[in-house]
């Protein structure tokens, strides 16, 4: 009679401890138990004895992982909440920018100053984001950052009406907006490091990165229906509102999770974290180190770093680009209302929301499964969302006098945000390698270099096409350059080694 395995008896076995098939998401024990790894406390006097002794302690760690499982998920759907409405918020202006521009009279260089100040004050708490989620709880910095950028996207439509004279309140307003949300993505950095597992962080990644496209989706998609119904003002309320109804949630998930998390930690003698969900790999020297020193010089002389640097701030040249300026192209160019504008980007968000998924899911396929490095697999992901983008950015400039082709352009469109989505499982996932302590503080500083430049390019664009007359040929090169440029570096220095 053969020996029964883990399929037959749904437990494991003398000589085939662990089961065949994957049952939790969280920690993966990659060789047979042993009652070092399970130390039982009465004394075993027979292998019998000692067996059903690690059977017992393995079904309780399997609860225990379970468990951990479902608070991970839960995590995960937050975070990927609070992207949503983080970009939700952010479009608003995208779309309303048009009717509001007639209203007040502002031309292409006004729009452009209005779009950019947000990022004036984004860029500035990203890098002193990444600082405050590295030294405080990630969940805190992100509460704070989303109840401050929702108080002031209830207040642009005031400050926009106060500006008639003067942008001074306005821009005031869209960069107080912006140091808030400039908080958000550092602080996500640290919560996934610290909670999600390796073996799906890149997924994971991706699926958070997704739920800021699809809250683009649903800022082009319900901005127009609103305006004609109550006007530009009622976008920003009716959208600055979901960040108050996020919190809700948030602060007693939080709490209730830092609870269990206590609970554990007395269990096994580490000291009690700040309030944070469960951890993977965080270790009791992880805590006591959390006050040692950042290693800033290592952080500027990495060519990792740099590398990571060059991809995320072209990248976010063109991300600025479609972002802020995609209805107005599609106005300008073709002619189209601004609500049927609104809808053609539609398409071009919601193909990228499944393009950055799969490249997630590809990118861990080819780690997990030895294929590839993961520094191999990060070049592969970036070279497709840096080289595709600048292809299709150059078929646009050549065919940018063309004033009949729209179907073309939103397939050129499309093409080019869609591949763009794959740097979510490059550069995008890149800081989590590099540190396991400081990949917020990485993002930030990455992040926030790529705002300076998206503000400038944004408002660069207004001025370009002030001046040659609504032209987007120089700027479609000029953004495919970007991308070439830093995608070559970012093939030369990236690596995944991790150096903090």
């Amino acid at each position: 009679m053969p020996p029964r395995t883990a399929e037959d008896t749904g437990r494991p076995c003398a000589g085939n401890i662990m089961p065949t098939t994957r049952r939790y998401p969280v920690r993966q024990l990659d060789a047979p138990l042993t009652m070092k790894q399970f130390p039982v406390t009465v004394d075993v006097a027979t292998s019998a004895e000692r067996e059903s002794a690690m059977l017992d302690e393995y079904q309780r760690l399997v609860v225990e992982e379970e468990s951990i499982g479902r608070d991970v998920l839960l995590l995960i759907g937050m975070v990927t909440a609070v992207a949503f409405v983080c970009s939700v918020d952010r479009a608003a202006m995208s779309v309303t920018i048009l009717p509001m521009s007639q209203q007040f009279g502002w031309d292409s260089s006004v729009k452009g100053a209005v779009s950019s100040s947000f990022f004036a004050g984004y860029m500035i708490t990203n890098i002193f984001g990444g600082y405050l989620a590295t030294r405080f709880s990630p969940q805190y910095v992100l509460a704070a950052g989303v109840l401050l950028w929702s108080l002031f996207t209830l207040d642009t439509p005031l400050a926009a009406e106060a500006s008639s004279d003067s942008l001074t309140s306005l821009l005031v307003v869209r960069a107080i907006m912006g140091i808030g949300e400039g908080v958000a993505y550092p602080s996500i950095q640290n919560i996934v490091r610290k909670s999600v597992p390796g073996q799906i962080r890149t997924r994971s990644l991706s699926f958070i990165y997704s739920g800021h496209q699809l809250g683009t989706i649903a800022s082009y998609l319900s901005s127009p229906s609103i305006m004609a119904a109550y006007g530009w003002p009622t976008v920003f309320w009716s959208f600055g509102s979901l960040g108050f109804l996020w919190l809700s949630a948030w602060i007693p998930l939080s709490y209730a999770a830092s609870n269990r998390s206590d609970a554990r930690n007395r269990m096994a003698g580490k000291p009690a974290p700040a309030l944070s969900f469960p951890s993977t790999d965080e270790t009791a020297a992880d805590v006591l180190a959390s006050d040692s020193p950042i290693p800033w010089g290592k952080i500027a002389s990495s060519p990792a770093v740099w590398a990571i640097v060059a991809a995320q701030v072209t990248v976010g040249i063109g991300s600025g680009l479609s972002f802020s300026w995609l209805p107005t192209y599609f106005t300008s160019q073709f002619g189209v209302e601004p609500d049927q504008a609104s809808y053609l980007c539609l398409v071009p968000f919601g193909v990228t929301v499944i393009a950055t998924n799969c490249a997630g899911w590809i990118a861990d396929g080819l780690v997990n499964n030895g294929r590839f490095t993961r520094t191999q697999t990060r070049k592969v992901m970036q070279s497709i969302a840096s080289f595709g983008p600048a292809l299709c950015l150059l078929s646009l400039s050549s065919d940018s006098h063309n004033t009949d082709n729209l179907q073309g352009a939103v397939v050129l469109v499309t093409a080019w945000l869609a591949l763009g989505g794959f740097s979510a499982a490059g550069y995008g996932s890149n800081h989590q390698d590099l540190s396991q302590k400081y990949s917020g503080m990485l993002f930030g500083l990455s992040n926030g270099l790529a705002s300076i430049a998206g503000s400038a390019s944004i408002y660069a664009t207004g001025l370009i096409l002030k001046s040659n007359n609504n032209d987007w040929s120089l700027i479609f090169e000029l953004a495919a350059g970007f991308y070439i440029v830093g995608c070559l570096i970012y093939l030369t220095w990236a690596s995944s080694e991790e150096e903090f």
